[in-house]
């Protein structure tokens, strides 16, 4: 830089002399050296001067820039001192806390917090501060007169002038989106809660509609029989047969709900569906085609058989009554998949997550019609159906199935003659060993009781306590009854020598079943005890509870069921 201002000088220098006329020569050479060299480093100063002067100038827009966009910038800046204390704003968040900009150095950027959330502004300035990463965070500010806004914080950590570490902070105010947001959320509750409405009306109606038509068929038997007692026999088995359908649409609910677990245990997916193929293939109608990809051996899965099977069923069901008249094909294969190959969209059920492991996938495709994109997302309510008539618990019930066993399902369908739809269904694959080979011995059969002795039977719901009562004392029981289970303690104080076995409900008034078996086992250790509930044994049993009964009756229950729990509970050594 040095030797290009000389140079510069010069040239200026030669550029005067030659518009200078000529003089004569009055100087020794030394002098004239002297000569050019003062004009030379004159020249040099003016043209520093210039530069230095230009460069001020330059400084001075800049600065002015600067102080220009720090000031009316569209965000607010803070830098907060190691204390907490404001050492410098801008205009912008002087005028979003409608203050003076002088105003706000020295004080603290929590005196302009709202109380409730200056915990997390500390938590997120000591996260700062402790790891040196940029930090967010989102937070209620007050102004001064009062009003509250929601503002965005971005920090990061820096040098100040005095090599003091500082934190730097960009304020913004997203009031505005903040409404934006609750709106959305508050119209996708709504949404919800009208789509949950339509469904729950659907059902109740589906509901009522089934359980009506059972009811008539038990009620007019009824009658039937009462007319004419010699054809009674036949009167009152058409009644049963109405109850167990009725019963049955009770165990498909809860078993949609995810409250019929069963038991699990570790089985081969493709040996579980394979045996479910001959009753598939005569069910189905001749027109449509089954096809199958089973490999063998099948990856192993944990989970129960029955279940397992009533969901490929209902997955294969679904499909040939999509077809409709026409003549179809089904194929049902079963592979293993990684979960990242997994698709994410028109997933089920919505918060299902696969996790970091390989899955089984069961894959049941069709060559239906296809399902309209916006009734993807409604054929898991229960009794929903594109079709005037339907079972209307099919896929429910593979929901709830899958639910209970901890997997998952991908739909993909496009609506359009013969464009057909896949059904994805993922089963997480276990380490456990499958039980192969001849089925271990059975159990002895428990030795036949005497069918005599008093029974305590606790129940709140009046016409079924009745009707225990009579089945008991048919069998040879005497019974004393109790509505809650307050009473049923209170009657076994009164009659602890002579009461044998206790039936007791789970779900009652004033004390549940749990409480009234514990409290009955404080006065007689080892007392045979019977639950009964109208819930899944599963799920009934899921807690852990200091006593156990000798065994669980599900409602409703046959005089048979109700026969092996007691055969079960009197031949019991301990619970």
């Amino acid at each position: 830089m040095t030797d290009d201002l000389r140079n510069r000088a010069e040239q200026r220098v030669r550029e005067t002399a030659a518009d200078l006329p000529a003089e004569p020569r009055r100087h020794s050479p030394e002098e004239s050296r002297l000569l050019h060299d003062l004009q030379v480093h004159q020249i040099e100063l003016e043209m520093q001067n210039d530069e230095l002067r230009q460069a001020e100038t330059n400084l001075e827009v800049s600065r002015a820039r600067y102080f220009d966009l720090y000031n009316v910038a569209p965000v607010g800046y803070f830098t907060i001192g190691d204390t907490g204390l404001i050492l410098e704003a801008n205009l912008t968040a002087a005028t979003l806390l409608g203050v003076t900009r002088g105003a706000l150095v020295a004080q603290r950027l929590t005196s302009f917090l709202v109380r409730e959330d200056q915990d997390s502004y500390y938590l997120h300035r000591k996260r700062l501060f402790a790891t040196g990463a940029p930090q967010v965070l989102s937070i209620r500010m007050r102004k001064a007169d009062g009003t509250q806004f929601w503002a965005r914080l971005d920090a990061t950590t820096a040098q100040g002038a005095d090599g003091a570490e500082v934190c730097r902070v960009v304020v913004s105010d997203i009031t505005e989106g903040k409404r934006n947001e609750e709106a959305r959320l508050q119209f996708e509750r709504e949404l919800q809660q009208a789509q949950k409405a339509e469904s729950l009306t659907r059902m109740a109606g589906a509901i009522a509609h089934q359980f009506n038509n059972q009811l008539a068929v038990v009620m007019s038997n009824l009658e039937l029989s009462i007319d004419a007692p010699a054809l009674s026999k036949n009167y009152l088995a058409e009644a049963m047969a109405g109850t167990k359908k009725a019963a049955d649409v009770v165990a498909l609910l809860l078993t949609y709900l995810g409250q019929s677990s069963g038991n699990h245990a570790p089985l081969d997916l493709s040996d579980t569906c394979r045996r479910s193929l001959p009753m598939l293939r005569a069910a189905m109608p001749t027109r449509v085609v089954l096809d199958t990809d089973l490999p063998v051996p099948g990856p192993a899965v944990h989970g129960n058989a029955n279940q397992l099977q009533l969901m490929l069923t209902n997955l294969v069901t679904n499909a040939w009554e999509s077809a409709g008249d026409l003549d179809a094909t089904i194929r049902v294969t079963i592979r293993t998949v990684r979960a990242s190959a997994i698709p994410a969209s028109h997933r089920f059920p919505v918060r299902w997550k696969p996790g970091n492991r390989v899955y089984a996938c069961l894959e049941v495709t069709d060559t239906g019609c296809g399902i309209e994109d916006q009734e993807i997302e409604k054929i898991f309510d229960p009794f929903f159906t594109s079709k005037f008539i339907g079972r209307g618990l099919g896929l429910p019930v593979v929901l709830g199935i899958l639910h209970a066993q901890s997997g998952g399902l991908v739909v993909t369908s496009k609506r359009g003659q013969a464009s057909g739809s896949v059904f994805q269904v993922y089963l997480p694959i276990t380490d456990e060993r499958i039980a192969r080979g001849p089925v271990a011995a059975k159990t002895p059969a428990l030795a036949e009781p005497q069918w005599s002795g008093t029974v305590l039977l606790a129940e709140d719901d009046d016409g079924l306590r009745a009707t225990a009562k009579a089945i008991l004392t048919r069998m040879g029981f005497s019974v004393l009854d109790a509505r809650n289970g307050v009473q049923a303690v209170d009657l076994f104080r009164r009659h602890k020598n002579t009461i044998r076995l206790v039936l007791c409900d789970v779900t009652m008034p004033l004390m549940d079943g749990w409480e009234t078996l514990t409290s009955l086992r404080k006065m007689s250790p080892g007392l045979p005890v019977i639950l009964t509930s109208g819930y899944d044994e599963a799920d009934v049993m899921a807690n852990e509870h200091d006593e156990q009964p000798q065994a669980f009756l599900a409602k409703p229950y046959t005089r048979d069921a109700l026969r092996r729990s007691i055969r079960r509970a009197l031949g019991a050594t301990k619970p």
